[in-house]
């Protein structure tokens, strides 16, 4: 953590909040390498980094309508009550924060206020290595949806020793 403290009046510059040497220089120049490699070459690439990071051949990237059903049925049914309650407790809590646009005319005719549009998409990421966290989900993908996203596009690693039916992915996340 940096520190910064400011003396009376003093105001706070852009080079004071510049953090250098956070990460090895050289793990920033590789995550770059690699993101404009995605860039260039797509889905290829992905695989390929799949195949060399995680240790999985994937067939698809996409996991079919088929396998998230079916992903259902291979979980605890107390496990998915669990999400099911925190589901709606989430669900709950986001709705009672959830902004509304609203308008105001002066008695000028001036017209006043703010309009809150949803993105249309959001991408959210999982962690899926050695360790699940369907609550990772949940806390991501249900504030969205009740923002009003209309489409929510998850990712998450695949398992080396993951099911190949589901494309690696544990049915718990």
């Amino acid at each position: 953590m940096k520190t910064i403290v400011l003396k009376p009046g003093e105001r706070l510059k852009l080079s004071q909040l510049i953090r250098k040497g956070v990460l090895p220089e050289a793990i920033v120049a590789s995550a770059r390498d690699i993101v404009t490699d995605v860039r260039a070459r797509g889905d290829e690439a992905l695989r390929e980094y799949s195949a060399r990071f995680d240790g999985v051949e994937l067939a698809s990237l996409r996991l079919s309508p088929e396998v998230l059903e079916g992903a259902l049925g291979a979980v605890d049914a107390s496990f998915r009550a669990a999400l099911e309650k925190a589901a709606r407790q989430i669900r709950a809590f986001h709705e009672r924060e959830l902004e509304q646009s609203w308008f105001t005319t002066r008695a000028d005719g001036t017209l006043l206020g703010v309009k809150v549009t949803p993105v249309r998409a959001a991408g959210i990421y999982i962690p899926g290595g050695r360790a699940q966290y369907p609550s990772t989900v949940l806390m991501n993908a249900i504030p969205a949806k009740v923002a009003g996203v209309e489409r929510i596009v998850m990712v998450t690693p695949p398992q080396k020793d993951g099911d190949a039916a589901t494309g690696g992915i544990s049915p718990y996340t």
